[in-house]
């Protein structure tokens, strides 16, 4: 849409979100009763946000997911001790946008500064498409419509749940082995089962994309692949995380696109080409999964699972071995033994012999 002159990166985002805001009013949307306007629930700064702040996570709009991993006593996570308390319920986007720890009357931080990841902002940019598609009813857009004709298959394997369960979708049983809340994964080390739960997919377009991860690669070396299907190459760059640092702030986010190199998952020197890799991690309430795309071999993996760990290992261990191997065989090397090992949730150590 940037490309085609229909929005800029530089643009005020509140102008559109308030009209989006307008039309489900009027539509009797549930949920707008408290707001009308960003700056109702953020201050008069939000104002100054744009489409490129929200893309950078630069945009200091409150996560309406709580995840607040803590050094010195237990994790804390209350939307999820909500959403496992009321497993039934669909949570719109108006309620996320209406809860206490996100509708502050004011920003986290000055926007355009630092990295602050929130799911809020793929919230508000959903909005953002679905007005420009003249949908007030959100959850009538058909997201598939963004995708070229040529995915039409895969298209077929994917789907959008802005509401019901993983169940409901088809989707494989999920198991949360977090601490958060006091869980404890010791005592309960197959962990809690989240397939009923309707808040899995909370969050509208920052968490309602259901496909197997073939789909997943499929699009995601589409996006950031060598020729470029969904995007032009120009504006695909701009999407690319700052990779001539390896400074975590300034260089772990670009627009919407992850340094996943720098979390240690693709083994070898950080000078070496084949340790670059970009793309997104995707960690939900009992599931942890990752997609990442190396340049120099133009190749991308995805890994999905169905546990989510406080540590999320499972994605990156695997891409570790699955990476490394593609590695040897593109580039006809000796098989290399790979061995990964954590170091937190954004980081830890593949390394091969």
């Amino acid at each position: 849409m940037v490309k085609k002159s229909k929005l800029d990166l530089k643009e005020p985002v509140a102008p559109i979100i308030d009209a989006q805001f307008a039309a489900m009013k009027k539509m009797g949307f549930p949920g707008m009763e408290n707001f009308t306007k960003l700056s109702d629930l953020f201050g008069a700064e939000v104002n100054t946000v744009t489409l490129r702040n929200l893309l950078a996570m630069q945009s200091g709009i409150p996560d309406f997911d709580t995840a607040n991993p803590s050094r010195t006593g237990p994790d804390r996570d209350p939307f999820r001790a909500t959403v496992y308390a009321n497993p039934s319920k669909d949570y719109l986007e108006p309620e996320l946008l209406s809860e206490p720890w996100v509708a502050t009357g004011k920003l986290t931080s000055k926007p355009g500064e630092g990295f602050h990841y929130s799911s809020t902002n793929f919230g508000l940019l959903g909005l953002i498409l679905a007005h420009h598609a003249g949908v007030a009813d959100y959850r009538h857009l058909n997201q598939s419509a963004f995708l070229p004709e040529s995915f039409a298959e895969v298209a077929k394997t994917i789907g959008w749940a802005q509401t019901g369960s993983p169940q409901e979708h088809g989707v494989t049983p999920g198991f949360d082995r977090t601490d958060y809340n006091g869980q404890d994964p010791k005592k309960n080390p197959v962990g809690v089962p989240v397939v009923q739960v309707n808040g899995v997919f909370a969050g509208w377009s920052a968490a309602d994309f259901v496909g197997p991860p073939s789909a997943v690669a499929e699009l995601g070396h589409a996006l950031w692949g060598k020729d470029s299907l969904l995007v032009p190459p120009a504006y695909r760059d701009l999407m690319v995380p700052n990779m001539t640092t390896h400074d975590f702030e300034s260089a772990f986010y670009g627009l919407a696109s992850q340094n996943v190199g720098l979390m240690g998952i693709t083994g070898g020197s950080r000078k070496s080409p084949y340790s670059t890799a970009y793309g997104h991690l995707g960690a939900t309430y009992g599931y942890d999964s990752v997609f990442a795309y190396n340049p120099a071999l133009d190749a991308g993996i995805a890994i999905g699972t169905n546990i989510e760990t406080a540590s999320q290992t499972q994605p990156s261990d695997a891409f570790c071995g699955v990476y490394n191997r593609v590695k040897n065989y593109l580039l006809q090397e000796r098989v290399e033994t790979c061995t990964y090992s954590t170091a937190g949730y954004y980081g830890g150590q593949c390394k091969c012999k």
